[in-house]
């Protein structure tokens, strides 16, 4: 029975304290927050990524437009310039795909990425999984 007397006030005092309220305000609040993190990395990579896809097709209309790819046909330089556009966007999204298209002397090329390809950490991908377009025009120089 002395040893049930003397724990009484300890356990009274323990009982009291609010030591602890933060943490468990902390424990439940930490789930969302790590969620909006994640929502804020992926939300990065895919505005990082239609930022380096913008600037490679417009990379890739530039050297149409001075004639950096060479062939017989029309058709033939537009495939290179294609084929270009695709190697430089297949390391961001493998089923990246280009399209280039030359009227009226200005050229388009429009590139699609899947956005499930693209985010890291795949909690944006999940929810909006939609396909991404990207194009830009230059004009014809040569």
């Amino acid at each position: 029975m002395a040893i049930a007397g003397n724990s009484l006030p300890k356990l009274r005092a323990f009982r009291r304290s609010e030591g602890g309220s933060s943490t468990v305000e902390f424990v439940l609040w930490l789930p969302l927050v790590v969620m909006v993190l994640m929502l804020v990395v992926d939300a990065s990579m895919l505005f990082m990524t239609r930022s380096h896809a913008i600037s490679v097709l417009q990379d890739t209309n530039r050297l149409y437009s001075v004639g950096q790819f060479t062939g017989d046909t029309a058709e033939d330089r537009l495939e290179k310039a294609e084929d270009y556009a695709l190697a430089r966007l297949s390391p961001l999204s493998e089923s990246a795909t280009a399209v280039t298209t030359e009227v009226n002397r200005v050229v388009r090329t429009e590139a699609t990425m899947e956005t499930s390809e693209i985010a890291n950490i795949g909690f944006l991908g999940t929810l909006i999984d939609v396909t991404m377009t990207i194009s830009a025009e230059h004009r014809v120089e040569f």
